[in-house]
Order: structure tokens, then C-alpha cells, then sequence
């Protein structure tokens, strides 16, 4: 491939990864505002053979202010993020960065086993891996005749 091309190419992969952010960063689950006045932290799924990984962004959130709930189709996390407050600031140029209570509920693509649930928080990540629970396969039984 020659340099034109590469260069190309290049410029078209950066323009979709910057479309596909400014399209997760409209979702409407993000921009249709809760009853509850909560905001949504964003959230990445996925799914291996036997886990499911979720992963929040949880930026500036202290541990004692995180709650999660695992359950067998859904994973419900909320919590509180307080920003440090500047005394010396006179003028607000830009508000992009969500404060105050957040809320999330997400179904999962898999019954969990709750009893495997694992989760740690490091560098502003909340990171879950859930075990899938195992399906029962079917099973041939003996049948006795009554009496």
C-alpha cells in the first residue's frame, strides 16, 4: 500500500473511533435524565466463555460511596462522585465532568452465579467479572415400575 493510502486509511480509522464516541456519548439511556435526578456512568460489557466483564467508569469516586448489587440478569451500582472544591475560582468556563448521585442498571446477555461474583476498583475503573452460571445438561433417568 503506498503512503497516500496508508495515510488514508489511517484518517478514516480515527474518524470512526471519534464518531463511535460521540455516538455512545448521546445514547439516549445517557441524555434522557432519570426520575430519580441521577446520572449514568458509562459502561462496557463483555462476554467470554465463562464470564461476563463489566466495566464502569468511575473516575474521582471514593469506595465508601459504591454500592453494588449482582444478581442472576442484572447488576445495579450507585453511588456518589464530589469533585474537590477550589475556593479561589471566580469563573466556570466548562461543566462537562457529572457530579453528585449516579445510578446504573444493567441486564446481562447471561444468568450469573452470584456466589462467583468478583469485583475491584483501580485507576477509576469499577470492574466486575461475573461467572456464568452453568446450564444443566439434560439427563436420561431410569424409569422403575409401580407396585
Amino acid at each position: 500500500m503506498d503512503r497516500f493510502s496508508e495515510k488514508l486509511v489511517q484518517e478514516l480509522e480515527a474518524m470512526q473511533q471519534q464518531t463511535g464516541r460521540m455516538l455512545r456519548n448521546m445514547s439516549l439511556a445517557r441524555m434522557v435524565p432519570m426520575e430519580s435526578g441521577c446520572w449514568q456512568p458509562p459502561a462496557d460489557i463483555y462476554e467470554a466463555e465463562a464470564e461476563i466483564y463489566i466495566y464502569f467508569d468511575l473516575a474521582g469516586v471514593v469506595l465508601d460511596n459504591l454500592e453494588v448489587i449482582v444478581g442472576e440478569h442484572q447488576v445495579h451500582i450507585n453511588g456518589v462522585r464530589q469533585l474537590p472544591v477550589h475556593g479561589a475560582i471566580a469563573c466556570v468556563h466548562q461543566l462537562e465532568i457529572e457530579i453528585g448521585r449516579f445510578e446504573r442498571v444493567l441486564s446481562l446477555p447471561a444468568v450469573i452465579d452470584v456466589d462467583g461474583a468478583l469485583s475491584s476498583y483501580r485507576d477509576g475503573f469499577l470492574v466486575l467479572t461475573l461467572p456464568k452460571r452453568q446450564k444443566k445438561g439434560r439427563v436420561c433417568i431410569q424409569v422403575h415400575g409401580g407396585e
